[in-house]
This record gives C-alpha cells, sequence and structure tokens, in this order.
C-alpha cells in the first residue's frame, strides 16, 4: 500500500468516525497506521484511535496508542505533539480508573505545552475530571473552572457544554440536584446552539457524543430527586444510541441507571439483572469506578431484602475497588453503609471502626461548610462555590458578605482556607445522604 493510497483509507477511517461508525473507523485506521511511515502521520492516526477506542470501552489498548504516540513526539521533538500525547495518555488513564496517573500526565502536559490557545481548556477539563476521580472537589472546581475561562475567551461552545456537564457532576456529587440539573439544561442548550449552525463534521459529530453522555448525566440528579420516569427516559434514549453506535461505557452506566430506579421503587427482580449487566460490561472496559458503584447498588438491593451479611460481603468489595483507585467519595459510602450495618449487628468494634474513618474522610474531602460547620450534601439544598473553589451552602453565603472591622467592603475570606476540618461535628446521619 502506497503512502497516497495509506491517507485516503486514514481519511475514510476519519469520515466513519464522524457519521458515528467508531468500529469501523478503527478497523481503516488500524490499516493505515501498518503503512504510514511520515511521523506525522503515525502520530495523527494513533491519536484518532485513542479518542475512538475509549469511546469502544477499549481504554487498554487506546493505552497503547497513546504510548506510541509519546515516542513519535519524542522523535519529532514537538513540544505541542508532545503536550498532545500526553493528553491522550491522561484520558486512556481516565477510562482505567488511573486517576492519580491522568493528573500526573496532564501537568507533563501543562508544563510542555504554555497556558493560551484552545488546547489549554481541554487539558484544564481533563485534570478537573481527573481530580474528581480522587474526590478532590477543590482542585477538579478550579480546572473546571479555568477551562470555562478558556471556553469563553477561545468561543468554543463545545469545550463549554463539556464543562457545564462535569460542573453538574460536582453539583450532583454534593447533592444539589437542581443545581446540577440546571447546568446540564446549559449544556443542552450549547450543544443545541452548535447543532444550529450546522457545524462541520468533526463538530457535529462530537457534540452526537456529548449528547448520550449527558443524558446519563442528567438522569442522576433526577433519579435522586425521586423523578424516576425523568430519568428512565434519559438513559432510554441514551441507550439507544448508544446500542446503536457501540458507546459501551454510555450502555454500562445506562444500566445501572436502570438497576437503580428499579431498586428505589422496590422492583427487585428487575433490578438484579441490570445490576449483572452493567458490572460485567464494566469488568470489561476497565471501569472500577463504576464496578464500585454497581456492587454498592446491589448491596444496598441486599440490606432491603434482609440479607444484612450479603449486604456487607458487597460493600466490603466496592470499599476494596474504590480504596484501589483513591476514590474517597465512594470510600465514604461505603463506610457509612457498613456503619449502619454493623450498629444494625450491635457490633460496637466495628461500627465505631467505619464511623472514625467516615470522619476521617469527611476531613479529608473538606465537606464541611466553612460558615455553619454542617456537613455539604448531609441534605438535598444548593451550595455555592467560593472563588478558592471550597463550597459552602447557598444559604450562608450572606454571613461571608456582612463587613467586619477594618474590612469595610471587602469579601470576608473563606473560612475553610483557614481553619481545619477536622474541628468540626460529625453525625451519622448527616454522612448517609451522600450515600
Amino acid at each position: 500500500m502506497g503512502q497516497k493510497l495509506a491517507r485516503r483509507v486514514r481519511d475514510r477511517g476519519t469520515r466513519l468516525y464522524q457519521q458515528q461508525r467508531a468500529e469501523e473507523a478503527v478497523d481503516r485506521w488500524n490499516r493505515a497506521l501498518t503503512k504510514l511511515r511520515d511521523p506525522r502521520d503515525r502520530f495523527l492516526v494513533s491519536g484518532d484511535l485513542c479518542r475512538a477506542l475509549c469511546e469502544l470501552g477499549k481504554s487498554r489498548e487506546a493505552l497503547e496508542h497513546a504510548g506510541q504516540q509519546c515516542g513519535l513526539a519524542t522523535e519529532l521533538g514537538d513540544p505541542g505533539f508532545m503536550a498532545e500525547a500526553y493528553l491522550n495518555m491522561a484520558i486512556c488513564n481516565l477510562y482505567s480508573c488511573e486517576f492519580s496517573k491522568a493528573v500526573s500526565y496532564c501537568r507533563s502536559a501543562l508544563q510542555a505545552k504554555p497556558e493560551g490557545g484552545d488546547f489549554t481548556g481541554y487539558l484544564h477539563l481533563c485534570l478537573g475530571e481527573a481530580f474528581m476521580g480522587l474526590s478532590e472537589f477543590q482542585k477538579a472546581w478550579n480546572s473546571y473552572t479555568r477551562a470555562q475561562a478558556q471556553a469563553h475567551s477561545t468561543s468554543d461552545r463545545v469545550l463549554e457544554m463539556r464543562v457545564q456537564a462535569s460542573m453538574a457532576a460536582v453539583y450532583s456529587a454534593l447533592n444539589d440536584h437542581d443545581t446540577a440539573i440546571a447546568c446540564c439544561t446549559a449544556a443542552q442548550q450549547l450543544a443545541d446552539a452548535v447543532t444550529r449552525e450546522r457545524p462541520p463534521p468533526e463538530i457535529g459529530g462530537a457534540v452526537t457524543r456529548f449528547r448520550r453522555r449527558l443524558a446519563t448525566v442528567i438522569a442522576r440528579p433526577c433519579r435522586k430527586l425521586g423523578r424516576y420516569n425523568e430519568a428512565m427516559d434519559y438513559c432510554e434514549d441514551a441507550m439507544k444510541l448508544a446500542l446503536l453506535h457501540g458507546d459501551r461505557p454510555v450502555i454500562a452506566e445506562c444500566l445501572f441507571q436502570f438497576a437503580d430506579i428499579h431498586r428505589k421503587r422496590s422492583d427487585f427482580e428487575r433490578a438484579q439483572p441490570r445490576y449483572e449487566s452493567s458490572h460485567g460490561i464494566m469488568i470489561e472496559t476497565g471501569d472500577i469506578l463504576g464496578q464500585s458503584r454497581v456492587l454498592g447498588g446491589v448491596a444496598k438491593l441486599s440490606a432491603s431484602l434482609g440479607q444484612s451479611a450479603k449486604a456487607i460481603d458487597l460493600f466490603d468489595r466496592a470499599l476494596a475497588l474504590a480504596q484501589k483507585i483513591g476514590n474517597k467519595m465512594e470510600m465514604l459510602r461505603c463506610h457509612a453503609r457498613l456503619q449502619l450495618l454493623y450498629d444494625a449487628a450491635h457490633d460496637a468494634s466495628m461500627t465505631h471502626r467505619h464511623g472514625s474513618v467516615v470522619r476521617q474522610l469527611c476531613d479529608e474531602m473538606d465537606l464541611f461548610c466553612g460558615v455553619c460547620d454542617d456537613i455539604l450534601g448531609s441534605t438535598p439544598e444548593k451550595v455555592e462555590a467560593l472563588t478558592c473553589g471550597h463550597f459552602i451552602h447557598a444559604r450562608c453565603v450572606m454571613h461571608l458578605a456582612r463587613s467586619t472591622l477594618g474590612r469595610s467592603g471587602k469579601p470576608r475570606p473563606c473560612p475553610a482556607c483557614r481553619r481545619h476540618a477536622s474541628l468540626n461535628p460529625l453525625h451519622t446521619s448527616d454522612v448517609m445522604a451522600l450515600t
């Protein structure tokens, strides 16, 4: 195969990917990659393969191509190529739930490429996702706001809609479901605006892929608010598109949402097989965080059926997975549920043990409001992000606005930045709302 023919095969793969035919695109790109000789051509095709394989839930294969990109970038000696290779390494590690590695690669990419331009915004977005995987809410929020600033400065609405969806996930984790839905609505409006302008195929394809992922994001706060029919509709729409295009991560998430909805409706017979199907796909795709969440859902189902021993075993397995990837929020949920189960079993030692870890995790995640000292998310209510990235209850914002002696006209500094959260009291009932 000559070089011109190989490039035509590559271009054919690009068109297939833009048409949401990712598996066919991967086949074309793999064929082209074996024949292309120019390092730049090979670099671009490897990057295309990274994105498509991650979408198909094949992050391990994608990681191999990202590694090849790093080698090619080193060979070319181009800082821009090196930064892009590091970003793809970070994205692949995100899909594999290697969040600490993703943070490291994002930072390497930021060092390789100076601030400014479209590329930097996507780096900050990826960095925020990695911090969210570690439950570092303040760092995640600061990364998202930097990405949002880049999106505004470059008029990149595709980046902006993705940032809005990521911010929605933060609010949802903190039990502010109304604001989470508002962020998702803003993301949907941005996607609609881009579509109305009849964008080029590469942007149109990105928006289409984003829509099915957004549906799973908005389904979660809807489910938490008891709007089960609405959540089910969002997931059904996303599921149809995901099945059509082979988007296995979205398929797995939809099945998990279906199972949780059936469990909340006490339809345990329908919930169980959906949990099992979701768990199976997540094992195949390497979604360890998803596996932990699914096991937690099955554990709640077992607890509802009065199977306490089975529930404890499942929560222990979910906890082990959460600890493996360093997701503190999922660890908190498991410890809080185990604390309740052991308390019901009158095991004071284990109850105290898990309660102590719950307190420690709340401290580490800065889950205390710096104004009122209550746990953020202990009840569903609005929260506000301060300029430093810490969150407080929306009802407490007025207290920071009050003037104090010597600070007339100046906002008060963030209390959480001045005071360690470990001084705050903690009650089990407050934590359970986060689980």
